[in-house]
This record gives C-alpha cells, sequence and structure tokens, in this order.
C-alpha cells in the first residue's frame, strides 16, 4: 500500500539506480513536485502505481492510471507531473537504444530499424504484471537482459507493424565510435577523431549512429559528459566542481543541460535523490 493510500503524506522522491547492461531501474514519487520539459537518450518506459500521471508529449497531454504503462522514445521532450492532488507515484526502466536495436534485430532475424509507437499510454496489464516483478530485488545482467528483450517485444507489438528490415548498419564501427565517445566524455571530440574511428563520413556515421544509439554522436557525447556530472553531484560534489571535472564550459552551461535532460536542477535532483 502506498502512503497515498495509507493516509500518510510524505514528501516527494527519486529513486534512480546504477545501469547494468543497458538498464537503469527508476522509481518516484511525486506530490508537490514536477517534471519540468526535458528529454533523454534512452527509452522509457513506465508503470503508474498509484495516482494519475500526467505529461504533455508531442504536442498533447496524456494522462496514466495506476495499472498502465507509458511509453516515451529517445529525444522526445516530455514533462511529468500530478494529475490529482494527491500526486503519483511510478516504476520505470531506461533502456538504451544499443540494446533494444540489438533485441530487434534478433526478434526480425536481420537489421531492424527502432520500432515507433505513436500512442504512449498503453494498458498492457500482462506486461504491468510482468513489470512489477522486475522491482523485486537486484538487477544483473541475465535480469536486465530479459527486460530489454521483452520492452523489445512489446515495442514490436505496440507499434501496430511487422518489423520492416533496413539498409544493415556497421555494428563494430559504431560501437568503437560510442566506446571512444564514453572514455572521452569530459572533452570536445572532433569529427575527424570519429571518421578515422568509424571508417565512414562523418553524415554516414550521424545517419548509422541514429539508427543504431538513437540519437546523434553529438548529443550522445554530452549525454555520457552528463553522466559522469551526476554521478559526483550524487557523491558530494560541488556544482562548479563536478561542471569543471567532467568538461562542461562552466556550472550554468551544466545546470542548463542537467535541467533539460533529468527535468530538475542538479541541485533540487541531489535533494530529492538523497
Amino acid at each position: 500500500m502506498s502512503d497515498a493510500e495509507s493516509g500518510q503524506a510524505t514528501a516527494s522522491w527519486v529513486r534512480p539506480e546504477r545501469k547494468v547492461s543497458g538498464v537503469t531501474r527508476f522509481r518516484a514519487e511525486l506530490r508537490d513536485e514536477h517534471f519540468c520539459s526535458h528529454s533523454h537518450d534512452s527509452y522509457a518506459i513506465s508503470l503508474t502505481e498509484w495516482g494519475i500521471q500526467e505529461f504533455e508529449y508531442r504536442g498533447s497531454v496524456h494522462r496514466s492510471f495506476p495499472g498502465q504503462i507509458s511509453i516515451l522514445h529517445p529525444g522526445e521532450s516530455h514533462d511529468g507531473r500530478p494529475g490529482s492532488v494527491e500526486g503519483f507515484g511510478y516504476c520505470s526502466v531506461h533502456l538504451d537504444p544499443v540494446a533494444i536495436h540489438d533485441a530487434v534485430r534478433a526478434l526480425a532475424g536481420a537489421a531492424a530499424p527502432l520500432p515507433l509507437v505513436r500512442e504512449p499510454v498503453r494498458s498492457e496489464y500482462g506486461f504491468a504484471h510482468q513489470m512489477r516483478r522486475w522491482f523485486v530485488g537486484d538487477i544483473d545482467s541475465l535480469s536486465a537482459e530479459f527486460i530489454v528483450l521483452s520492452v523489445a517485444q512489446l515495442l514490436i507489438t505496440s507499434s501496430g507493424s511487422s518489423v520492416a528490415r533496413t539498409k544493415p548498419v556497421n555494428v563494430d564501427a559504431l560501437d568503437a565510435v560510442a566506446e571512444y565517445l564514453r572514455a572521452n566524455a569530459a572533452r570536445n571530440v572532433q569529427s575527424a577523431e570519429l571518421e578515422t574511428i568509424s571508417g565512414m563520413s562523418r553524415f554516414e556515421l550521424a545517419v548509422q549512429f541514429r539508427k543504431r544509439y538513437g540519437t546523434s554522436p553529438h548529443r550522445y557525447l554530452l549525454m555520457r559528459r552528463l553522466d559522469l556530472a551526476s554521478s559526483c553531484i550524487l557523491s558530494g560534489a560541488p556544482l562548479a566542481e563536478a561542471a569543471s571535472e567532467t568538461g562542461f564550459a562552466d556550472q550554468s552551461h551544466m545546470t542548463r543541460v542537467f535541467k533539460a535532460t533529468y527535468g530538475f536542477t542538479p541541485g533540487r535532483w541531489s535533494q530529492l535523490a538523497a
């Protein structure tokens, strides 16, 4: 039973966990807080556990009731707020697009594009029941891989069409680029460096990279830089120090990027996650 159901009001909170094999579990309860408009470079599959979750996405306002799930695609701006005075609680999994890409390719038996789900709120009660079990106990690589495959199948089914095959991408080259970006997240990486690593022109690389990772190389680098900054902030580092150590121009720059990605300023995020 939630605190709202038992009549015991508590403060808002968020609980992000560490990423395992491309999957990050996340839980939150919001009563007097809301997520500002933001976007991230992962798929977000959320289950509303109690209350009403309301959000704006692709130009429309959507509401998710207890037992319903929502599917948000990488790079899509959205916010999040209570749809009633009691607030709401939810659990979610954030998944790297590359993991979904691999799972969709395995299900299709060939290279295939990432499925597009146009209606974000779904009444998939069998999936919701399964999703609740994902938050029992710790997560390991095997359970993370099962989550990825389950979500990939949900995306294919919810997109309303069979998976269409597409031109293959150079997986090895793209993964080498992504690894290089992760290793050099705290500095500015030039396009010429990535052309050398991938053996592609910067434009072909941009097209193929988006097919596998769901975003551009620049955005991927920025998000990995933000991962470093978030870890510094949650470990107690001053904001100016976190910005300096992770390659942001200054604290103001980091704050703008952080809010645009997480929906809260870094200071407020660290308070909610405490």
